[in-house]
């Protein structure tokens, strides 16, 4: 099962920010990487810095969210696109099909037991797997129309640290977060007014000024780099 709903084709579209980190994820991709599947694509960000950036050969998106397949078809960035609902497991590749396979911001959009399974699937396809997710749990709407975009899990350094991933932080620090949770509690949102305006401000403050501090400590980082794999020291992957 696909997701096919009619996304807007003029003006703006809901979604109008980008990764913060992609500075960081596009290092975690080998300058030498050959074949990349991006799990998850989207509209193609992936796909757009790692043919600016990266030379790669074979570059394959897969996506359950139709309209998003359709914009990344005709943006031309990848060699094949595949039409699937990510919950359908086994995905249609081979075993170790390709030197990197990426999955960006997509795991939490999964209930776990899905999400695990997926993990299995990257980890089967690629030589080299690279994950990111948020650090805290959110809601999230379904933003352009797309079901897909809402939140059903969380996920933390542990779960990823268990299946032998590296995990760094790559977002702000955690604690900033903590603090307007805590204010929104004590002051409450609607009657705090320009107090609470002031505590959220301060806290996203704290948060962005230490995030660079969370490289390191990734749990008190509000989003994780998760890699699982070696490349060489020349940057090339194992044939």
């Amino acid at each position: 099962m696909s997701a096919k709903a009619e996304m807007k084709t003029t003006g703006t579209p809901d979604v109008v920010w980008t990764h913060r980190s992609l500075p960081l994820i596009l290092d975690a991709i080998p300058v030498h990487c050959r074949s990349l599947l991006d799990v998850g694509c989207g509209r193609g960000i992936i796909g757009a810095l790692c043919r600016i950036y990266r030379g790669v050969d074979r570059l394959v998106g897969i996506d359950g969210f139709e309209p998003y397949l359709e914009f990344s078809q005709q943006s031309g960035l990848y060699d094949h696109t595949v039409l699937r609902n990510l919950n359908d497991t086994p995905l249609p590749f081979a075993a170790r099909e390709f030197e990197v396979v990426t999955c960006i911001e997509v795991i939490e959009h999964l209930e776990r037991s899905a999400g695990q399974k997926l993990l299995d699937e990257l980890e089967r396809i690629g030589y080299q797997v690279i994950v990111t997710t948020p650090n805290v749990h959110f809601q999230q709407s379904e933003y352009d129309g797309n079901v897909f975009q809402r939140h059903l899990s969380g996920w933390g350094p542990s779960d990823f640290r268990a299946r032998g991933y590296k995990v760094y932080g790559m977002g702000n620090l955690n604690l900033g977060y903590s603090l307007k949770n805590v204010a929104e509690k004590i002051v409450g949102r609607a009657s705090g007014g320009a107090v609470f305006s002031r505590i959220k401000k301060s806290a996203r403050y704290i948060s962005q000024a230490f995030g660079p501090w969370t490289h390191d400590v990734p749990r008190m980082s509000t989003s994780l780099l998760c890699v699982l794999g070696e490349r060489r020291q020349n940057g090339s992957m194992p044939t």
